[in-house]
């Protein structure tokens, strides 16, 4: 499932400069699941889910715990962010210079880049967890 709009991903500032849609966190989510990407700490996922247990459960939940600390942070900045930009597009409003992307529209698409990679490692860890190793 490919989001663009006039070309740009959402995690370009263009995209909202102009006028793109603000996705909801739940299709933000169905992003990640559909791709093949498993967020930059997939190799540290890896390297967790070989171990032997109970060191695998064990650093597994610590790297969950990390994740899903980091992804109510980034959701929050990420919701808080597009509500600005709704206030904006609300308002009529176009940043003073019309070719240049506000800080906003930077802001918003690097958090989309945060909040995505965050779910990618959420889709990475519930891989994980499907597999239950022998015990014996």
């Amino acid at each position: 499932m490919a989001v663009t709009f006039h070309g740009y991903w959402p995690t370009h500032p263009w995209y909202y400069f102009l006028g793109g849609p603000i996705l909801m966190p739940r299709a933000i989510k169905a992003l990640a699941i559909s791709s093949e990407y498993r967020g930059y700490r997939a190799d540290e996922i890896g390297k967790a889910d070989r171990l032997v247990e109970p060191k695998r459960s064990r650093r597994l939940d610590r790297i969950e715990q990390d994740v899903l600390s980091t992804l109510r942070t980034d959701l929050a900045r990420y919701r808080h962010l597009a509500h600005r930009l709704r206030l904006r597009r609300q308002a009529g409003g176009v940043p003073e210079n019309p070719f240049i992307c506000d800080d906003l529209d930077v802001s918003l698409g690097l958090a989309f880049a945060h909040v995505y990679n965050g779910y990618a490692h959420v889709v990475a860890l519930d891989e994980t967890r499907s597999r239950q190793l022998a015990l014996f």
